[in-house]
């Protein structure tokens, strides 16, 4: 039996093997050696789809990244606020379960696009009041929400570059406290 996929289900997949066939490819050769007709004959999309869609691979990684980052935080509790501790906890278990991708684009430069991504997602959490933001009123302050998602992303970059030594949970109690700290 055929089953047909609406056109966000077709998007979603097509997101999903472009993106893969990208990290497949970067695990063999740099991203500026990468061309885009490989790239959608690898993900079995057309080069219309690509340029309908995308102005660079780093606009797959993008779209990709807070694609998984948001479908990751809607098993985040949904009755009530979450506090930056519970936020935390879940941000540092994605980045465990995603250690090699997330190895492969910083090894590629792709450190940035780790950073805005936490960022966009961050700032719609705020946004949308899902954050106990009581006792964080600085997540409002001009430049916080940058210096904030870089710190984050670095604490992870150099926790993944150590092997994960540490649990998650620690590293969201770290992250905690420095946002506490004044």
């Amino acid at each position: 039996m055929l089953l047909l996929m609406n056109p966000q289900q077709r998007k979603q997949q097509n997101l999903t093997a472009i993106y893969q066939a990208l990290l497949q490819l970067m695990t063999d050769k740099p991203m500026a050696n990468i061309a885009i007709t490989e790239l959608c004959q690898k993900a079995h999309v057309s080069r219309t789809y690509f340029y309908r869609n995308y102005h660079s691979f780093d606009d797959i990684i993008i779209a990709f990244q807070e694609q998984n980052m948001l479908n990751y935080l809607r098993h985040l509790p949904n009755a009530r606020k979450i506090n930056l501790l519970e936020l935390m906890t879940h941000y540092f278990e994605l980045t465990k379960s995603e250690a090699n991708t997330s190895k492969l684009l910083i090894k590629n430069g792709k450190l940035t696009i780790l950073i805005k991504t936490f960022q966009t997602v961050f700032q719609l959490l705020i946004r949308q009041q899902r954050i106990n933001n009581r006792t964080y009123a600085i997540f409002n302050e001009p430049y916080y929400l940058e210096f904030f998602s870089g710190a984050v992303v670095n604490v992870a970059t150099d926790w993944l570059a150590r092997g994960t030594p540490e649990p998650p949970e620690y590293l969201a109690q770290q992250v905690e406290r420095f946002a506490h700290h004044r």
